[in-house]
C-alpha cells in the first residue's frame, strides 16, 4: 500500500483510526470506530459481524445505524445465510464492491437477498473482512442508497480493515493466541513493515538479499496465522510485538 494514495489529512485519519484499535475494550468502542471509517468512505451506515471458523456460525453482528427493522429481519430470519458478502469475504481478505461480490454469486437467493435491502436504503456497499485459520473470522460492511464507492475507498478499508479485525475478535471472540515465537531478524524485518518499507527497501536497510527479506515475511506470516503483511502488523501491534 503506497501511503502516497492519500491526503495527509484522510491519512491522518486513518493512523489515528488504527492506533484507536489497540485500546477499544468494548464493542461500542468498535462501532465508534466503524462510524469514523464510514465517514473516510463516504456511505451512510456500518455493520460489522464476528462468526465462528470451524463452523461458520455467526456469533456477533454490530451496527452504528442500520435500520432497526432490517436489522431485526437479517437476524432473526438468519439472512446472512444468503448474503453475498459472507461467501466472498470467506474467500477473499481484501476490500470489495457489493457489484463484485454479486457478479461471483449470481444466484437467484443471494440477489433476491440484496432487492430486499435496497427496500431499506442499501442498495450500493462496499466490504472487507479477515478469514484465516484462526478461530474467527470479520466482515465489515459500509452501505448507503447512492453508489459513491471509488477503488479509494477500498484502498482505505483494506489499510484499517486487519487492525479493526484484531480489536473486535478481542472483545468479542475467542481468546488470541500470544504465543508467538520470532526470531530476532524476523523482528527487525516486522518493524521495517510496520514503518511501510517494501521488501526491497529492508533489504537495503538489514544488508541481506530481497529473497531473505520475502523469506523472513512469509515465516512471520505463518508464524502469526496472517493472510497478508497487514495483518501480521495488525497482529504483531495488538501484542505488543512491535511498538
Amino acid at each position: 500500500m503506497d501511503y502516497k494514495d492519500f491526503s495527509k489529512k484522510e491519512l491522518a485519519e486513518i493512523l489515528n483510526i488504527i492506533q484507536s484499535t489497540l485500546t477499544c475494550k468494548t464493542e461500542n468502542d468498535v462501532i465508534v470506530l466503524t462510524g469514523r471509517i464510514k465517514e473516510l468512505v463516504s456511505a451512510d451506515m456500518s455493520v460489522c459481524a464476528l462468526g465462528e471458523t470451524s463452523t461458520g456460525r455467526l456469533l456477533k453482528v454490530a451496527n452504528d445505524n442500520r435500520p432497526g427493522e432490517w436489522a431485526g429481519i437479517y437476524s432473526s430470519e438468519e439472512l446472512y445465510k444468503e448474503d453475498i458478502v459472507f461467501p466472498f469475504s470467506l474467500e477473499h481478505s481484501r476490500a470489495y464492491t457489493w457489484s463484485e461480490a454479486q457478479r461471483r454469486f449470481p444466484e437467484k437467493q443471494f440477489i433476491d437477498l440484496m432487492n430486499k435491502a435496497a427496500e431499506f436504503r442499501l442498495k450500493f456497499g462496499i466490504s472487507s473482512g479477515i478469514s484465516s485459520d484462526g478461530p474467527n473470522w470479520s466482515i465489515f460492511s459500509f452501505a448507503g442508497d447512492c453508489n459513491r464507492f471509488t477503488s479509494h475507498h477500498l484502498k482505505v478499508l483494506d489499510m484499517i480493515t486487519p487492525h479493526l479485525h484484531q480489536a473486535f475478535i478481542r472483545i468479542c471472540g475467542a481468546p488470541p493466541r500470544t504465543d508467538f515465537e520470532l526470531s530476532t531478524r524476523e523482528r527487525e524485518v516486522l518493524g521495517w513493515m510496520k514503518e511501510g518499507k517494501t521488501n526491497w527497501e529492508i533489504s537495503v536497510i538489514l544488508n541481506i538479499s530481497e529473497r531473505t527479506v520475502k523469506f523472513h515475511v512469509q515465516n512471520i506470516e505463518r508464524k502469526l496465522n496472517a493472510v497478508n503483511k497487514a495483518h501480521a502488523i495488525a497482529i504483531a501491534l495488538d501484542n505488543g510485538l512491535v511498538t
